[in-house]
């Protein structure tokens, strides 16, 4: 076991025995090294003045808690012109200065409250065998060092949500290092423009197309040069192009009513039965009503949202309708059915004798690629 512990402890220490305890593992350890480097004048000396124990919490081992009794030692310094005569020896690689855990157990801990906080963090820590309070936890967040902070020259600005549909601040975020800049409490141009003086360095703004955020971007970093922001530019590349087919919906449809009729054998089988297609004509003439009640409303000036109401649709429904330029067309691919495939030719010859009911209906439907919802299957009589 010996062995096994040595190849798990820092190098710089020796394990000397292992106390076994019902609750933990207790190692005792002492430096390998017999010199030591002073503090404050570097020199180095093995002038050992004294020895003292000194307790360490490291990793667990097998789930059970480790703990490290080092025999550490004090030292004379050398130098005569050195301020400070005794010094207690440094293990950099081991441990800090007047640190009760060692180096890898604390960048652990200091990991488990960045990710989970105080005192999630000390019960997930007391599962792992590393037990630490959460108030030790969170003053090793407070006092951890962040690094060197480096002024933006690319930044994002965009709206958030405090509250959903009711309040909205701006976030500001730094696309060259992907990190979050600053959180600003309000979706005003003001603000933003404050905050853009502060930092004199930015060279390209990427917003979305609010134009407060334009305005905003304009006052606070005239030199700047703004551009739309990739979500943005895609957002706004597919809202034109579906505007644009939409508008043209009628002349595609029918495109694709003639390549399908070109590449479909001319047979019966693609003939709805009477009662289906008068359930889709009404379903169509019914769209084509709400779409001429949603046009009226518009032009006597009344809002999406009053829209919406009076007709009892969504209100995204009335926006997509006004944005495409008109009623959506519901139209369903050729599926013909894999399991029915082989009984096409017997079901076609039963359709031509005469033995047109529902459940034959519903057969020849499913081989040939013809599907309705369960209220069309109503229309045609069961």
């Amino acid at each position: 076991m010996l062995h096994a512990f040595r190849s798990l402890v820092s190098p710089e220490l020796s394990i000397v025995q292992i106390l076994p305890q019902t609750d933990r593992v207790v190692l005792v350890a002492r430096p390998k090294s017999a010199v030591s480097l002073c503090p404050c004048c570097g020199g180095q000396t093995g002038r050992v003045h004294s020895h003292y124990v000194r307790r360490l919490a490291d990793l667990p081992w097998q789930g059970r808690v480790v703990e490290i009794r080092l025999q550490a030692r004090r030292f004379r310094c050398a130098n005569p012109q050195c301020p400070r005569r005794i010094f207690t020896e440094r293990l950099p690689a081991t441990v800090r200065p007047k640190a009760r855990r060692t180096t890898r157990l604390g960048e652990s801990l200091l990991a488990m409250g960045f990710a989970v906080g105080g005192e999630p963090g000390s019960r997930l820590s007391r599962k792992l065998a590393m037990p630490v309070s959460g108030d030790t936890l969170l003053r090793m967040v407070h006092s951890a060092s962040l690094p060197d902070f480096v002024a933006p020259t690319v930044v994002g600005i965009d709206d958030w949500a405090w509250r959903r549909g009711q309040r909205y601040g701006t976030i500001i975020c730094d696309l060259e290092r992907n990190c979050v800049l600053d959180l600003l409490p309000d979706r005003n141009a003001d603000s933003v423009a404050r905050w853009l003086k502060r930092w004199p360095e930015i060279k390209v703004v990427a917003r979305d197309r609010a134009g407060l955020y334009a305005d905003g971007a304009r006052c606070g970093a005239p030199d700047a040069v703004q551009v739309a922001d990739r979500w943005h530019l895609l957002n706004s590349l597919g809202e034109a192009l579906r505007h644009a087919v939409g508008r043209h919906r009628h002349s595609i449809a029918a495109a694709v009513q003639i390549m399908a009729s070109v590449q479909r054998p001319k047979t019966g089988s693609s003939t709805l039965p009477p009662g289906l297609a008068q359930l889709r004509a009404d379903r169509k003439a019914a769209r084509r009503e709400r779409w001429d009640e949603i046009c009226r409303l518009r032009e006597q000036g009344c809002p999406t949202s009053g829209i919406a109401q009076l007709l009892g649709v969504d209100r995204r429904t009335v926006q997509r309708w006004l944005a495409a330029g008109g009623e959506p067309e519901h139209s369903r691919p050729h599926r013909p059915s894999h399991l029915l495939a082989p009984f096409s030719a017997w079901l076609e010859a039963r359709w031509a004798s005469g033995c047109q009911g529902g459940p034959a209906a519903l057969a020849r439907a499913s081989a040939t690629g013809l599907y309705w919802k369960s209220g069309d299957r109503r229309a045609m009589g069961r």
